[in-house]
């Protein structure tokens, strides 16, 4: 399990994730907001986050 949250939420995600006893759930922050971007940018913005989002995957595969 891989928490995807935005730059203004960071805060808020690590205290639900402590107050749900799940602090150790990786997050892979995205810009905030990133509704607005255009089409290509968003795909990049998924080409650029693919590996972190991957390696944290299979590096907490069993923890979920």
């Amino acid at each position: 399990m891989v928490l995807l949250v935005t730059e203004e939420f960071v805060r808020l995600a690590k205290s639900l994730l402590r107050a749900r006893n799940r602090p150790n759930i990786p997050m892979v922050v995205l810009p905030h907001p990133f509704e607005p971007l255009p089409a290509d940018e968003i795909k990049a913005l998924a080409k650029e986050k693919f590996q972190e989002i991957a390696g944290a995957l299979t590096e907490n595969k069993g923890s979920s």
